[in-house]
């Protein structure tokens, strides 16, 4: 063979160090061209003036080739004999496509095979390694943990916010209600479960899934050894073994939450430290979309602060790609979720693929009985395929998923995003509930939402009509209290969206079909009308850089702080840390209840007394809380003269305008449905209870005792509700159980009223009592017809105030409006509720 070396001028050959110099002397495949110049601007900048930083994070708009970015990166770290150099993506699935991208710029790179065994190209700085998070972030990862690990000079995250969660999934203990060890962790905290929400515990015990509980900080800490006992003689089991290692001594420092279908138990600080490959690392390059919010890498990831807020991005350019958002609801009434499901679902031969991203698999039903194909979480990659490969019959509908998912050019012309993202996590569930003013949590969710914006347009010339369906989701994303948590672009494309909907309103004629427009709509962006071109391109020229007005990384660095404190046992650092927390940076009352119960916990290691009392100061300003030990008391409401039409111009007056609160009584009345889980569905019966100028209480959750809801305040008249809003509408029978329940509650309520007039409604979609039942007192039943009344009763006394000043409407005008929608006190007893009867089949639902 001959070596063309010995010819060289140089004698030897050097290799190139520079990234675009590393990219020009590839063998690339043809169909590769030049590096982009934003490309070429990132990697200028990292190897001119980053190399030496620990922290990176590299913000890239979708389509901008964060991937090659990355691999250049690392290959020229290992040009410059700065080796081992890693490449980590969310999952397998990733992997393969990074693995085919790097092999058609000519890129070097080596992955773990079948024998699991970690390459020697890799270790030897010879090559990179291309990998996923549940390889390297596990308590049995063949890169070691805590001090016994494979060092890493550099390790890339791609999509590194959908890292984190995979992260905290490797550091999570889930346990099946099917095995033995549900019951017995149930058993062990049955009493102080009971504490909680007796009515909660005994759902749980039925099975009910959407049923929530928190297990007690201070039972959890005080039986952290009779836990452990019963995790270490299951420890082998899969759904422990690789969290085992990380968690078996820190098993106090954990939370545990519970449902009907199974136990979660995480880590309250989330052990990075634990993975030396990456903690250690001598730079850690995190890969980051431009419309994500980075803050929390600063506890998912450990990362410095200084570095979230200093990323390395392209300031030439402040959005890419075309997103004709569509909000249905808001062009005309009449374009509800039902329809835009009815229009969509069914089977069509389009040359373009539609896909509908939906919050749970309740949602997918009504697509799946109209013909579209529901992916599964094993299924997923595969349907995605066959969208690209051109299979566009049927309408792809993907649950709850919103990230690491591309649907680039024809394989989804037509994006539907249907409702508010769900959380998977009980964690993330559990402070969704509590924390319901929480920056935190609303970035979180603004966060999932733009992740689902951005599966339909994956380049700077990708094009895409996105569908917004679902009153909570449209809510969120038009309501100034929240909208203000979206990146800028994502912002600026709403507000389009919003110019649209009254555009098209305008162009609504009154005998022309409200579809028939936004089918008009969706034809200009999918057939290029050039109006619509130049008229997004002008808009989104209007886009100014995000700037931060809340103090999120602030709040982020100390949580994290006080937490990394109570790990090495400092508690009084803890406490010191939450408390300058909630001095500096809260004024919410439900937040400062929040961070009370953390201060409580982290003052339980000190002084039990003590934390009590912060328990019930929390509770107190929160009372979605954990219930203390003692001193919390039932608030009896006392019947107020006070106007019930004043109560309800309070209500009202709480909107700046009709927009807002037509927008928001959709959002209530969408949870007041059969099938939702019962915390929203609870929680809009009592803001119901508030709209019609009752006082409003949730005994069951606001003080553990008692019934689901409670209305007083109108002629001393009191309207009790039990709700079972989970309950199939396939149930034949109310169970003995449930019957069981409403007695306790009635009783409950004589004890502490007496003999005060109520009215007792069981809300459940059958109104047959099991042969086996029975109930104590008078109770009615409100079905899925006489709800559906009564929602419309409610919707249609608000659309009265349309065209009123709410301070200008008398007295007497609004007591006209409550009679005409039959909403007296007199048609709420009798017209919304309706008689049980005996079911006489002795085999039926016990």
């Amino acid at each position: 063979m001959v070596d063309f070396r010995k010819k060289l001028s140089k004698g030897q050959l050097d290799k190139k160090t520079i990234p675009s110099e590393i990219y020009d002397s590839l063998d690339r495949r043809s169909v590769t061209g030049p590096l982009r110049p934003a490309q070429n601007e990132i990697l200028e900048e990292w190897y001119n003036k980053c190399q030496e930083d620990n922290d990176l994070i590299i913000k890239l708009h979708t389509g901008e080739g964060k991937t090659l970015i990355g691999l250049l990166i690392l290959q020229s770290k290992i040009n410059q004999g700065l080796g081992p150099c890693i490449y980590v993506c969310p999952n397998i699935y990733l992997v393969q496509q990074v693995v085919l991208e790097a092999q058609k710029f000519g890129i070097p790179i080596c992955t773990i095979e079948a024998d699991n065994a970690i390459p020697n190209d890799f270790l030897d700085g010879k090559k990179i390694l291309v990998t996923h998070v549940q390889k390297l972030f596990n308590g049995k990862s063949i890169f070691g943990i805590d001090n016994s690990f494979t060092k890493t000079n550099t390790i890339v995250l791609d999509d590194s916010h959908a890292c984190i969660d995979s992260i905290k999934n490797s550091f999570t203990i889930r346990i099946s209600r099917e095995h033995e060890l549900y019951n017995s962790i149930l058993k062990l905290f049955e009493s102080e479960l009971k504490e909680q929400g007796e009515g909660s515990y005994f759902d749980i015990e039925a099975g009910i899934y959407d049923t929530l509980l928190m297990i007690p900080y201070w039972s959890w800490i005080d039986k952290s050894s009779d836990v452990i006992t019963l995790l270490s003689s299951n420890q082998e089991e899969n759904f422990i073994k690789f969290s085992w290692p990380i968690l078996k001594n820190s098993i106090h420092n954990c939370q545990a939450f519970i449902t009907g279908k199974g136990i979660e138990i995480t880590p309250i600080f989330v052990p990075v430290g634990s993975f030396g490959t990456f903690s250690r690392a001598q730079q850690r390059i995190l890969m980051s979309a431009t419309t994500q919010d980075d803050s929390f890498f600063i506890k998912g990831l450990g990362f410095n602060k200084n570095a979230v807020t200093n990323p390395l991005t392209n300031k030439k350019q402040l959005w890419s790609g075309e997103k004709m958002l569509l909000i249905p609801s808001l062009i005309d009434e009449s374009l509800d979720r039902a329809l835009i499901v009815t229009k969509f679902a069914p089977a069509k031969n389009y040359n373009f693929g539609r896909v509908a991203l939906v919050s749970s698999f309740k949602k997918s039903q009504h697509y799946y009985e109209l013909g579209a194909k529901v992916a599964e979480s094993k299924s997923i990659f595969t349907e995605i395929s066959s969208l690209k490969k051109g299979d566009f019959e049927n309408t792809l509908v993907i649950v709850n998923r919103y990230d690491g998912i591309d649907l680039p050019d024809e394989s989804c012309r037509i994006l539907i995003i249907d409702s508010m993202p769900f959380f998977d996590s009980l964690n993330d569930r559990y402070e969704q509930k509590c924390r319901i003013n929480s920056d935190v949590i609303n970035i979180k969710l603004a966060q999932r939402v733009e992740q689902g914006l951005g599966r339909s347009v994956r380049g700077e010339k990708d094009f895409s009509a996105i569908l917004i369906i679902g009153s909570d989701l449209v809510k969120f994303i038009k309501s100034v209290q929240t909208n203000k948590y979206f990146s800028s672009q994502t912002r600026k494309q709403i507000e389009i969206g919003l110019q649209i909907a009254e555009m098209a309103q305008e162009e609504l004629q009154p005998d022309e079909s409200a579809y028939k427009v936004l089918a008009s709509l969706i034809d200009q962006s999918l057939k290029r009308d050039e109006g619509w071109k130049e008229f997004y391109i002008e808009e989104m020229n209007q886009v100014s850089e995000n700037k931060q007005e809340i103090n999120i990384y602030e709040v982020l660095q100390l949580e994290k702080e006080a937490e990394n404190a109570n790990l090495k046992e400092d508690n009084e650092t803890a406490c010191l840390k939450t408390q300058e927390l909630i001095d500096k940076y809260v004024d919410d009352d439900s937040e400062k209840g929040w961070y009370l119960q953390q201060l409580a916990r982290y003052k339980y290691f000190e002084s039990k007394t003590e934390s009590n009392k912060l328990q019930k100061s929390a509770f107190l300003l929160n009372s979605q809380l954990l219930k203390p030990k003692d001193g919390i008391t039932y608030k009896k409401i006392e019947f107020i003269n006070e106007n019930r039409i004043k109560r309800i111009k309070t209500w009202i007056s709480n909107f700046q305008s009709y927009d807002e609160l037509i927008l928001a009584v959709d959002s209530i009345l969408g949870d007041l449905t059969f099938g939702i889980d019962s915390e929203k569905f609870e929680s809009s019966v009592k803001e119901i209870g508030c709209l019609l100028g009752f006082i409003s209480q949730r005994p069951d959750k606001e003080f553990r005792k008692g019934p689901d809801n409670l209305w007083c305040g109108v002629d001393n008249r009191f309207f009790l509700f039990e709700c079972k809003s989970e309950v199939s509408d396939k149930r034949d029978a109310i169970s003995k159980h449930e019957a069981g329940q409403m007695n306790s509650h009635c009783a409950w309520f004589e004890s502490i009223y007496g003999d005060a007039t109520v009215k007792r409604v069981l809300i459940i979609p059958t109104r047959n009592l099991s042969y086996s039942a029975d109930f104590t007192h008078k109770v009615e039943v409100m079905r899925k017809g006489k709800l559906k009344l009564f929602k419309a009763s409610i919707k249609s006394f608000i659309k009265e105030f349309k065209n009123y000043n709410i301070n200008e409407l008398s007295d007497e005008k609004i007591q006209e409006f409550i009679n005409t929608h039959k909403l007296d006190i007199s048609n709420l007893e009798n017209s919304y509720a309706e008689k049980y009867r005996r079911n006489l089949n002795t085999g039926v639902n016990n």
